[in-house]
């Protein structure tokens, strides 16, 4: 388990006298995108491991939030309100996490919406082409793996070893789903500017995601010219010079290093909670984004 240092994340050493003690983790998923544990599993789970603070990103949904923030406080959780949007640059998968905004944001569900849409549409191009490939899959096969309004090329992996078309997982996604592999299909959708701008508009903060594995840091400025105000520096599989890289980068340009275990499943290598993070980091997000608002008006 590693024990984040607060003074590793945030510029400033004002904001790591925090007045609260306690550890989060801001990146997890449940079922309602491509976990496998409910929202609730998730959250009694967090209970169990003792953090304090937890955002559920779900992709491109916020029925984590809805269904989950009661039981939360209940339990003493300090749930945060969170999203993973997926965006397109250059054809690329740009993930942008979203903290703190407003979940009931008009324009947010809309997007949203449109957002699933283009999913859906994305998942039948995949089989069609897995169906040419011999593979007899059927999009209401896929659909079963399903649980949430986000359906994925995880499901479509799923299904496939459901089938036995593929022994596993990671089978799936290097012959078949993977880029430049035999049935991937680009993905549709929008801009990571558009979705810094529309987590900023329903209030929220925008930070990005394991930065090592998108692989695209010829895009770092022209995201913080855009308005993204964090950038994952503790996630799992970004470790030693690479780590440094992207804390390095925080400092320049003053960013919240923020990090999470990109939870999905138990049993996985990286656990819920095993990348902790001080409750300072929360309370740096949470002061950029008075500050934004601030500037607003």
């Amino acid at each position: 388990m590693i024990q984040v240092q607060p003074d590793a994340l945030v510029p400033g050493q004002r904001i790591f006298r925090s007045s609260k003690i306690g550890t989060a983790d801001l990146h997890s998923h449940t079922s309602l995108s491509d976990g496998i544990l409910s929202v609730e599993a998730l959250i009694r789970l967090a209970a169990r491991k003792g953090i304090g603070c937890l955002a559920i990103t779900d992709h491109d949904n916020l029925d984590s939030w809805i269904q989950g923030h009661k039981l939360a406080e209940s339990l003493g959780i300090e749930l945060i309100p969170g999203i993973e949007l997926s965006s397109v640059h250059q054809g690329k998968d740009i993930h942008i996490l979203g903290y703190f905004f407003d979940t009931t944001n008009l324009a947010m569900n809309l997007e949203l919406e449109e957002q699933t849409k283009l999913r859906h549409t994305r998942v039948k191009a995949i089989i069609k082409k897995l169906n040419a490939l011999g593979m007899e899959l059927t999009y209401e096969k896929v659909l079963s793996f399903c649980k949430g309004p986000v359906i994925g090329r995880p499901h479509i992996a799923m299904a496939m070893v459901a089938e036995e078309y593929v022994s596993n997982f990671a089978e799936a996604f290097h012959k078949y789903l993977a880029e430049d592999a035999l049935a991937y299909v680009e993905k549709k959708g929008i801009s990571p500017q558009q979705a810094i701008r529309m987590i900023e508009n329903a209030g929220g903060i925008a930070a990005l995601a394991h930065p090592m594995k998108t692989n695209a840091d010829h895009i770092l400025e022209p995201l913080v010219e855009a308005g993204l105000k964090g950038i994952e520096i503790y996630c799992p599989g970004q470790k030693g010079s690479a780590g440094r890289k992207y804390r390095d980068f925080a400092l320049k340009h003053n960013l919240v290093g923020t990090g999470g275990s990109d939870f999905h499943t138990e049993g996985a290598a990286v656990g819920l909670g095993s990348l902790k993070m001080p409750y300072s980091v929360v309370e740096a997000l949470k002061e950029r984004r008075e500050k934004s608002h601030a500037e607003w008006f």
